[in-house]
C-alpha cells in the first residue's frame, strides 16, 4: 500500500492547462442613457448555438466567464425594449476579454399583457471527444423513457432488450448526473427503461474519456442529465404523456432557489403494458437424420415505476457549494410469456411463464467544493448506492410445474477527491498566452453484489415444491478499488497538450456454492489528448485512453441456469478483466450555418469478455462466458448540423466500422470479420410561429456476428409541438416507427445447427403529451413584469 500512495502523491505533480475567456458590459436605454437593469444577455455561438446565458444586475452591468475561445455574438432582451443583436467578435489567446462599454437599446411599444422572451435551443454542442445534445431541440422528449431519447443520438442504439450501444460496442459507462446509473447491466436497463424521457435535459457522449473519469466502461461514457431549475425564485412543471392503452407518463417538478439555498425536486411516475413476439425456426443435421424446430412466443410485459429526486444546495460563499442529494426508485414488473414450440412436426408443447419482481433502489451524495482567490479548486464527493430486486417466476408445461426464486442485491460506497491547480493563466498583454494547470485526485469504492437463485419442481406424490440442488446456487462478490490519478495540460494560443495517467490497485472475490476465486490487480490508464487549433473556426483533435471492463454478477456464476427449455445460461469464474486501448483523430469545422464533425476511431480490446453458443440434438443452446483472443473496430463518424435558414434544421450521422473477432481460443473457427454502418437523421421544421415538426430515421445495417448474421433494423419517428398558453405549456404529438419496420433478428449457423431468430416488439406507438410551466423569479417581481421562458435555458 505504501507504493500506490508513494504513487499517489507523485501524481501531484503532473501538470494541466484551460483556454478561455470573458465578456462584459453594460446596458443602457438609448433615449434617456440610464442603466436599464435585469436584461437577458444570452451569448451565441458563430452556429447560432446558445452556449450561456446571464441577466444584468441593478447598474445594467453584466459579465460572462469561461469562454472557450471562438467566434460568438450576444442577444439582448429587455421586456420594455427592442431585442439588440451585436456584431460577431472573437475570444482568442490575444484577445481573451472583450467589452461593451455600452449597449444602448431603443424602447418598444407599451405593452399591457404578459411578454414571453424565448430563444432557439442549440441541439448538439461538440466539444473534443464529447458531444452534448440537448433534448428538447431533438424532440425525443416527448412521450417513452430515455431509451427513446438514446436511440434518436448519433452512434447509440438500444437493442429490444434494452442494452446500449456505442459504435457498436455494448460496454458503455451510463451516468446520471455524474452518478452511475446502475450497477449491473441489467440495473442500468431497468433505470433507462423506466426513466421519463421529459425528464432529461441533456445528455452527453464521451467516446475517449480521460485518465479523470473512472476507467470502467471500454465503449464511453453516456451521462444523462435531468432537468433542474437554476434561477432564483420558485418554479415547477407539470408533464402528461399519454399512448396507446395503458401506457402513461408523469413527472411533477418543484424548485425554490434564493441567494444562498437552492432545493430542486420532482417525482415521475411511469406505467405501461408492452407486447413483443418471438419466432424461432430451425434445423439440425446430424449424420444422416435432419431434425427440425420451431418456436413461437407471446409475451406482455407490465411496469409501474416510481421515481423521486431532490437536491438540497448551500453556498455560505461565492466560491464555496456543499450540497446533498438523494433519489429512490420503485419498479414493479409482471410479466406473462406464452411459448409454444414444435419438434420435428411432432404434437406441439406448450411452456407459460408468469414473473412478479419489485426493484427498489436508492442513492444518495455528499459534494463539497471551493475554489481559492488564485484559483486552486478542491471538490469531495462521497456517494453511497443500494438496490434489493427479488424476482418470482412459475413455469408450467404438460406434466412440468416448476418455479423459481431469484434475489439480487447490490452496495457501494464511494469517495472521492480531487484537486485542480492553474499555475499558470494567460495573460491578455503574453503574445505567448502560454497556460497550465494540474489535476489530480484519489478515489476508493468498495462494491458488493449478492445473487440467489432456487429452482422448484412440483412433486405430485409430496404435493410439494422440491428444491433442484444441481440448478440452485448463491453468489457473492466483493471488490475494493483504491485509484490516484494526474493530468498535465498545457497549451498556447495554436495548441492544446492534456495527458494523463491513473493507477488502480483491484481486490476482487467471488464465492460460489462450489468454490471461492480471488484476484489481485494492479492496472495503469493512460490518457492523452492534442489539439490544435488551424483557424478560429477549424481545429484537429486527437485522444487516446485505455479502459477495463470487469466480469461480474452472472459472468462470473459457473453454475447453470435455464432461461427456457432450450436456452442454459453458464458463467465463468476464470474470467479476466477485458482492457480496451481507444483512440480518435478528429476534424471540427464551425461555419456560419453548420458543424461538421469527422472522426477516425480505433479500439483494440485484449481479453474481450463475451458469450459464445453452441447447440446439441436436443436444440438446447449452451450461452457460455469467455474470454475472446481480441477484439479490434476501425471505423470513421461523420455528424453534421445544418442551420438551412430560420425555420429549417438538420443533424445527419453517419458510422461506418470493420471489426474483426478472434475466438479461437475457445474453438478453432470462431472467428469473425464483418463491415457495418449505422445512418440517423434529425430534421426540425418550424411551420410557423409556436408550432414546429420534427422527423427523425435510423438504419443499422447487416452485420456478421460469431454465432451468425444480425438482420438490419430500421424506422422512423415523427413529433409535432405546439405552444400554448401563453407559452406557459407546450401540446405535443408523437408517432414512434412510422412504418412499422423496427425489429431484430439473427441467423444462427453453430456446430449443424440453422436457426432463423426474430423479435418483434410494441415500436408503433402514438404519444400525446402536454406540459405547463409555472413560477416567479426574483428578477420578475422586481420588474413588475412576468417573463415566462419555457423553453429557455436555465442559467
Amino acid at each position: 500500500m505504501r507504493y500506490f500512495l508513494a504513487l499517489v502523491i507523485l501524481l501531484f505533480a503532473i501538470a494541466s492547462f484551460s483556454q478561455s475567456g470573458s465578456v462584459s458590459g453594460k446596458v443602457i436605454n438609448e433615449e434617456t442613457k440610464k442603466a436599464v437593469p435585469f436584461c437577458n444577455i444570452i451569448l451565441f455561438n458563430a452556429n447560432d448555438s446558445l452556449l450561456q446565458g446571464t441577466i444584468s444586475d441593478e447598474k445594467g452591468k453584466f459579465t460572462l466567464r469561461k469562454i472557450e475561445f471562438g467566434n460568438y455574438y450576444l442577444s439582448v432582451q429587455s421586456l420594455t425594449h427592442e431585442v439588440y443583436k451585436t456584431e460577431t467578435f472573437s475570444i482568442s489567446p490575444k484577445f481573451t476579454s472583450k467589452e461593451f462599454k455600452t449597449i444602448a437599446l431603443r424602447m418598444a411599444a407599451v405593452q399591457t399583457e404578459e411578454v414571453t422572451i424565448s430563444v432557439d435551443r442549440a441541439a448538439v454542442t461538440i466539444e473534443p471527444a464529447k458531444k452534448t445534445f440537448d433534448v428538447k431541440a431533438t424532440g425525443a422528449d416527448i412521450g417513452g423513457t430515455a431509451v427513446d431519447v438514446l436511440n434518436n443520438l448519433p452512434s447509440v442504439n438500444v437493442d429490444d432488450g434494452g442494452s446500449i450501444n456505442l459504435r457498436g460496442n455494448g460496454n458503455i459507462r451510463v451516468l446520471i448526473d455524474g452518478k452511475p446509473a446502475g450497477l449491473t447491466t441489467e440495473d442500468i436497463t431497468s433505470v433507462i427503461n423506466q426513466l421519463p424521457a421529459n425528464a432529461i435535459e441533456t445528455i452527453e457522449i464521451i467516446t475517449v474519456p480521460s485518465a479523470k473519469y473512472d476507467p470502467e466502461g471500454v465503449g464511453g461514457i453516456i451521462n444523462i442529465k435531468l432537468k433542474k431549475e437554476k434561477k432564483q425564485g420558485y418554479r415547477g412543471s407539470i408533464s402528461l404523456s399519454y399512448s396507446t392503452l395503458d401506457k402513461t407518463n408523469s413527472r411533477v417538478s418543484f424548485s425554490i432557489i434564493k441567494k444562498k439555498w437552492s432545493l430542486n425536486s420532482s417525482y415521475n411516475y411511469t406505467d405501461g403494458t408492452y407486447w413483443s413476439n418471438r419466432e424461432n425456426k430451425g434445423v439440425f443435421l446430424e449424420s444422416d437424420s435432419l431434425i427440425e424446430f420451431d418456436n413461437f412466443s407471446k409475451s406482455l410485459k407490465r411496469t409501474a415505476s416510481h421515481n423521486g429526486d431532490v437536491s438540497l444546495e448551500y453556498k455560505p460563499k461565492k466560491n464555496t457549494s456543499i450540497s446533498l442529494e438523494g433519489s429512490i426508485r420503485s419498479t414493479y414488473t409482471h410479466l406473462t410469456d406464452s411459448l409454444e414450440f414444435y419438434w420435428s412436426y411432432k404434437n406441439p408443447n406448450t411452456r407459460n411463464v408468469q414473473m412478479d419482481g419489485v426493484r427498489l433502489s436508492a442513492n444518495g451524495q455528499f459534494n463539497l467544493s471551493h475554489e481559492t482567490r488564485q484559483g486552486y479548486q478542491i471538490k469531495i464527493l462521497s456517494r453511497t448506492n443500494a438496490i434489493s430486486n427479488p424476482k418470482k417466476s412459475r413455469f408450467i408445461e404438460p406434466y412440468i410445474l416448476q418455479k423459481e426464486d431469484k434475489n439480487f442485491g447490490a452496495q457501494s460506497f464511494i469517495n472521492q477527491l480531487d484537486f485542480e491547480f492553474p499555475l499558470l493563466k494567460a495573460s491578455k498583454d503574453s503574445l505567448e498566452n502560454k497556460f497550465l494547470t494540474i489535476e489530480t485526485g484519489i478515489k476508493s469504492a468498495h462494491r458488493k453484489f449478492i445473487e440467489n437463485y432456487k429452482l422448484y419442481a412440483f412433486n405430485p406424490g409430496t404435493i410439494l415444491f422440491e428444491n433442484l440442488s444441481e440448478f440452485s446456487n448463491e453468489l457473492n462478490y466483493e471488490e475494493d478499488i483504491y485509484a490516484g490519478y494526474g493530468l498535465m495540460k498545457l497549451g498556447n494560443k495554436n495548441y492544446k497538450i492534456s495527458t494523463g495517467i491513473r493507477a488502480e490497485y483491484s481486490d476482487i472475490s467471488s464465492a460460489t456454492g462450489i468454490g471461492n476465486y480471488n484476484k489481485n490487480l494492479i492496472n495503469l490508464f493512460p490518457s492523452a489528448s492534442f489539439v490544435h487549433n488551424l483557424s478560429e473556426s477549424t481545429s484537429l483533435i486527437f485522444n487516446y485512453s485505455k479502459r477495463i471492463k470487469r466480469p461480474r454478477g452472472k459472468q462470473l456464476n459457473p453454475i447453470p441456469t435455464y432461461a427456457d427449455p432450450f436456452t442454459l445460461r453458464i458463467g465463468n469464474a476464470d474470467l479476466i478483466p477485458e482492457k480496451s486501448h481507444m483512440s480518435e483523430i478528429s476534424y471540427l469545422r464551425i461555419k456560419n450555418k453548420m458543424v461538421f464533425n469527422s472522426t477516425l476511431f480505433h479500439q483494440f480490446r485484449n481479453d474481450r469478455l463475451g458469450r459464445l453458443s453452441y447447440t446439441d440434438s436436443n436444440a438446447v443452446s449452451t450461452i457460455l462466458w469467455i474470454n475472446f483472443n481480441y477484439h479490434q473496430t476501425l471505423g470513421l463518424e461523420l455528424f453534421t448540423n445544418y442551420k438551412f435558414n430560420k425555420n429549417i434544421k438538420i443533424n445527419w450521422s453517419s458510422t461506418f466500422y470493420n471489426t474483426w473477432v478472434d475466438g479461437e481460443n475457445f474453438r478453432e473457427g470462431y472467428t469473425a470479420v464483418y463491415f457495418g454502418f449505422d445512418l440517423k437523421t434529425n430534421i426540425q421544421l418550424k411551420l410557423r410561429k409556436g408550432t414546429n415538426f420534427i422527423v427523425t430515421s435510423d438504419y443499422n445495417s447487416k452485420r456478421l456476428a460469431v454465432v451468425g448474421v444480425v438482420i438490419p433494423r430500421y424506422g422512423t419517428d415523427f413529433s409535432l409541438k405546439q405552444k400554448v398558453a401563453n407559452n406557459k405549456g407546450t401540446i405535443s404529438i408523437r408517432l414512434t416507427d412510422v412504418f412499422f419496420t423496427r425489429r431484430f433478428g439473427i441467423d444462427v449457423d453453430t456446430d449443424g445447427w440453422f436457426r432463423e431468430v426474430i423479435y418483434r416488439y410494441e415500436s408503433q406507438l402514438l404519444w400525446f403529451a402536454f406540459n405547463y410551466s409555472f413560477g416567479q423569479s426574483n428578477t420578475d417581481r422586481k420588474n413588475k413584469f412576468r417573463r415566462i421562458s419555457p423553453n429557455d435555458r436555465s442559467f
